[in-house]
């Protein structure tokens, strides 16, 4: 039944993989102790981010490495993980290090992974369309958790001040250039 639900998110070329899916799925039960329906939730979130399915074996180990470090489960470490790459125009090959770079901000702030990595997606894409680097973003959330905000609330207070310089108002203009922003 699980493997029928990754099969919809593949295309004819790609069923090949579905046995070798099936196959890692059971050993990484084993060796993250997590259940196969939930690597399987986890697969799925990948594929439907539209990480190709060769390089999708690769993402959900890293998900499932991320989880099991940060004690959350792989379908939330693996929707946090896509959801960099994609917002930021990133290969399946960069998903460790965005996995790395996702600890250091909860290293650096005051958040866990498990807060983290459900609400890192309201500020990705829309911080990658700003111009600012994951790094800038990752910064910016660790040190409004570290001052003491909420992981949800930083994430909601870093989404309107980009906002804001995205389509600023008459008065924001005017703010910016107290500080010498344009």
């Amino acid at each position: 039944k699980q493997m029928a639900k990754i099969a919809t998110m593949l295309d004819e070329q790609s069923m090949y993989l579905l046995p070798e899916y099936s196959k890692q799925i059971k050993k990484m039960a084993v060796i993250f102790g997590e259940s196969t329906e939930t690597l399987t939730d986890g697969m799925y979130a990948i594929l439907s981010a539209s990480i190709a399915p060769a390089n999708a074996l690769n993402v959900l180990a890293v998900s499932s490495k991320a989880a099991k470090a940060g004690m959350t489960d792989t379908g939330i470490a693996a929707k946090a993980i896509v959801t960099i790459l994609n917002s930021y125009g990133l290969g399946a090959d960069k998903a460790g290090v965005i996995s790395d770079k996702l600890f250091a901000i909860v290293k650096r702030g005051q958040t866990t992974f498990a807060e983290l990595a459900p609400n890192i997606g309201k500020v990705a894409a829309l911080g990658a369309t700003a111009g600012l680097s994951f790094d800038e973003l990752g910064a910016a959330i660790s040190t409004m958790t570290r001052a003491g905000i909420g992981t949800e609330k930083a994430m909601t207070g870093i989404r309107s001040v980009i906002n804001a310089f995205l389509s600023p108002t008459k008065d924001s203009i005017k703010a910016a250039r107290k500080f010498g922003l344009e």
